[in-house]
């Protein structure tokens, strides 16, 4: 396979940027972001002290960016296999790899339940017509490949955030509650949702969600055709730090209104629907572009994986596989499900962790890099 002739030049193009950063927002907010779950569950749930354990997690994750970035380039890893091994060894990386094939497989399932439900809240569409419409979307995406896929996300991200600051501004104007009042009440009424009573341990913890989540994306991006290393590394880095500053005005949000949002699973469509019924139904649109963006992203992860875009199996895959996943709907209602399984994936993510400072520190002594190579005129098989 030959190597992206690009991926170690120093071009930097905005438009590039713009599209890589805006496909890592899209990918990232999702339903679990979009509807605010699981912020809530995460950091919003401690109150103020959700402020720490989200500067925790966001310093980590944009350092795991970075280097995960800066490495699928100096060392060629171009998918989600050659990204785990190269960390975590032939045997522990292959596990990694299907591990985290398995959990996008889930998230998508989930992905889907959150979309049936927000069509269902919000339209009064059957749950099984909201799916319908959601997998087909979906099943098309992931069928024009990669190329395509980044390209539609990247431009879907600014009409989710615009919509999202709409809602923040609003809701930390007209408020319910103190800072102090709500901090107090959202500790108490939400023990049962959160992860965990430490901010450090919650920081650590969506870190590890992160890592399941986003690596593979980052191997897979790293091989977008005509991207160099530097416009990688910056759309990827902003893409986060943009998700950063909107996750800590969201915590503000739900501190300042949390005797509104409390025994809600998706607090933020309920703050929308406070600007007023026409906007509740214009955000719950919003909503659905930014499950389709990170489904889509999550299930073409997937396929990927069991086969490359070119294999003929790969279209009728793209059906199959995306339905599957709606299988896993069937297990329970929405929260749960993204509780059960963002759990799993956090504490396994730690573990990863662990490989990748393994090797940063003293396996990557050893490695040669890919632009340290010497020429070969010979094309690998």
């Amino acid at each position: 396979m030959a190597n992206n002739p690009r991926l170690g030049q120093k071009r930097v193009r905005p438009r590039e940027i713009m599209i890589l950063g805006g496909a890592y927002i899209s990918y990232g907010v999702g339903a679990s972001f979009g509807t605010g779950i699981a912020l809530l569950q995460y950091h919003g749930a401690l109150g103020l002290w959700g402020i720490l354990s989200q500067l925790i997690s966001c310093v980590l994750t944009i350092t795991l960016i970075y280097l995960v970035s800066k490495d699928c380039g100096d060392y060629g890893l171009k998918d989600m296999n050659r990204m785990f091994i190269h960390y975590c060894g032939p045997y522990l990386g292959r596990f990694f790899r299907w591990f985290t094939v398995v959990m996008l497989f889930l998230f998508t399932g989930t992905m889907f339940a959150g979309a049936a439900e927000t069509f269902n809240t919000s339209y009064g569409i059957p749950l099984p017509v909201g799916t319908l419409i959601m997998l087909a979307a979906v099943i098309i995406t992931v069928i024009l490949g990669a190329k395509k896929l980044i390209d539609i996300i990247g431009n879907i991200a600014p009409i989710i955030l615009v919509g999202m600051l709409i809602i923040c501004v609003y809701s930390l104007i007209f408020h319910s509650d103190s800072l102090i009042e709500g901090s107090k009440l959202l500790i108490e009424s939400c023990k049962d949702i959160r992860m965990t009573g430490s901010p450090v341990l919650a920081g650590v913890l969506e870190f590890g969600l992160v890592i399941v989540m986003t690596t593979g994306y980052l191997a897979s991006v790293a091989g977008r055709q005509g991207t160099s290393k530097k416009e990688l590394l910056i759309g990827n880095v902003s893409g986060e730090g943009s998700l950063f500053l909107f996750k800590i005005m969201l915590i503000f949000v739900f501190i300042l209104n949390a005797s509104t949002i409390i025994g809600s699973s998706v607090p933020i469509v309920l703050l929308g629907g406070k600007l007023g019924s026409v906007f509740g139904k214009i955000y719950a649109l919003i909503l659905e572009l930014a499950i389709y963006t990170t489904a889509a992203g999550m299930a073409w992860q997937v396929v990927a994986n069991v086969v490359p875009e070119k294999n003929k199996l790969y279209k009728p895959l793209c059906a199959v596989i995306t339905l599957a996943a709606y299988g896993f709907t069937y297990l329970g209602p929405f929260s749960t499900l993204m509780m059960w399984v963002n759990t799993l994936s956090s504490y396994v993510g730690v573990v990863f962790i662990i490989a990748l400072l393994y090797t940063r520190i003293f396996r990557h002594k050893k490695m040669q890099k890919v632009s340290d190579e010497p020429a070969d005129t010979t094309a690998e098989a």
